[in-house]
């Protein structure tokens, strides 16, 4: 056996032999496949979730609850920022509401967008998207961590979630495949745009609707007095009415009639100005006492011809709010005629001004019948005359016109009810200082709740009240508790 000669190099592998085996498939490649895996399984889903045969908004409110189960959040929602801010979120049918909105309204508040394109577009329109069937398991949490990704290259499409850790939200962007997150993004507005058109098309309908509504309305209203204005008057003129006293009669209720034509008339055409952006408006300081002091005298013989008590709880005449004079007053006009109809005999009608900061507030109080739940919102619709109310005289406009001319003025009005204790319409306006809108309707808001307190707390007193009185009759005494004799 010999040695190998120095610098010679070491004798290779024989002739035939495989190349040496080396490991290609790493354990990174392996991740990448079951990435690209599981995106093409969940756009598989994505794509039979639009080609399904399901309303649009089920079909938006799927997809996101696709991309919620992705990333482990309860809920997803999607802002689109194209011509209009939109913002729709999930929700399943009988879920609360308040918690989809919240994530709504966090999302619209800090996603990308300079404050210009914020202000020029105003706050973003939500909408509330409902699932056809229920909404994945765990999808309430008891503490709600938010989270935003954007999604580049789809036209300003943000994802929100609502995720249950904190830990949960450093990560979210890293759970969302971006392959999947392009192609729900493109759907997602698709969907929306969708829906967009269907809610425009939908309120449009709803337009014609009330249109063809107020038309039969109004010539019910015109044709039923006519028709009585004229069996009236053809009886005078044939002659068939010799008694002069029940010719003036006759006489008096055509008169009567004329000017319930009349009021319709002009309610109507009120609206119509108000519709058309027509009304013209002076708006500058004035005193709440003194105009509020102007409508009870001028409405104080009815109250006096059915014995009613008129009130006033007035702030000092120096103290003043921003709104037009004379329409503030047929404002308060109405509310009060309003009372002194709908109050009983002997009854109490109050108004009463005050200030909250910046709002100035008045109340136009009553004791009568009080208005239901379900009904408060219809009395501001217009011709809507509650049950049992048809014989009382009226075009079923005044609290239509007065709402729209209280929003003209920057202000609201709303009302307080209680069943069998009364009501209490509060009208709010701004204050000598500018006032934003949100805050003059959370003084409107605490004060419409101070006002059904107060009347819950009459119908408390006026039930013991009568309990005494009962009480008294029943063991023979007088309603001053002393005994007879």
């Amino acid at each position: 056996m010999t040695d190998q000669p120095a610098g010679r190099p070491p004798a290779g592998p024989a002739i035939g032999a495989p190349p040496p085996f080396t490991e290609r498939r790493t354990a990174a490649r392996r991740v990448e496949d079951q990435l690209a895996w599981r995106e093409t399984a969940l756009l598989a889903r994505s794509l039979d979730i639009l080609v399904a045969d399901l309303a649009a908004e089920a079909r938006l409110a799927s997809i996101l609850d696709l991309l919620a189960e992705t990333v482990g959040a309860s809920r997803a929602a999607v802002l689109s920022v194209g011509g209009e801010r939109r913002v729709a979120v999930a929700a399943g049918d009988g879920e609360d509401p308040a918690e989809a909105l919240d994530l709504a309204s966090w999302l619209d508040a800090r996603a990308p967008g300079s404050r210009a394109e914020r202000a020029a577009s105003g706050p973003a329109a939500v909408t509330i998207a409902r699932a056809a069937g229920a909404r994945p398991a765990g999808a309430r949490e008891a503490d709600h961590h938010y989270a935003w990704v954007e999604i580049p290259s789809s036209g300003r499409v943000v994802l929100g979630f609502d995720l249950a850790s904190p830990a949960a939200v450093e990560d979210v962007a890293g759970r969302l495949p971006r392959q999947l997150a392009r192609h729900a993004a493109v759907a997602l507005a698709l969907v929306s745009d969708q829906i967009a058109g269907e809610h425009v098309v939908a309120e449009l309908q709803a337009r014609d609707r009330e249109r063809e509504r107020y038309v039969s309305t109004v010539a019910h209203d015109l044709r039923t007095p006519l028709t009585g204005l004229a069996g009236y008057l053809e009886l005078i003129a044939d002659g068939q009415v010799d008694d002069p006293a029940i010719r003036s009669e006759f006489l008096a209720r055509s008169r009567d009639i004329v000017a319930t034509m009349s009021d319709l008339v002009a309610d109507l055409l009120e609206m119509s100005r108000i519709e058309a952006g027509n009304l013209l408006l002076e708006l500058e300081p004035f005193s709440i006492a003194d105009v509020s002091r102007r409508v009870i005298d001028t409405l104080r013989p009815i109250g006096l011809k059915r014995q009613i008590e008129l009130r006033t709880d007035l702030p000092p005449r120096i103290r003043a709010a921003v709104g037009d004079r004379r329409r503030v007053g047929q404002i308060l006009t109405n509310l009060i005629g309003n009372a002194l109809k709908f109050t009983p005999e002997g009854g109490t009608c109050e108004i009463a001004g005050w200030f909250d900061g910046r709002v100035a507030l008045i109340a136009v109080r009553d004791d009568g019948a009080g208005i239901a739940v379900e009904d408060r919102p219809r009395i501001f619709e217009r011709f809507f005359r509650l049950a049992g109310h048809a014989r009382i005289t009226g075009t079923g406009l005044g609290l239509p016109i007065a709402q729209e001319l209280a929003r003209a003025m920057a202000g609201d009005l709303d009302v307080a009810s209680v069943p069998d204790s009364g009501s209490s319409f509060v009208l709010a306006l701004p204050g000598p200082a500018d006032v934003e809108p949100g805050v003059l309707r959370a003084s409107l808001e605490a004060a419409l709740i101070a006002e059904e307190i107060r009347l819950e707390e009459a119908a408390v007193i006026r039930a013991m009240h009568a309990a005494h009185r009962a009480a008294g009759e029943a063991a023979g005494e007088d309603v001053d508790g002393t005994r007879p004799g």
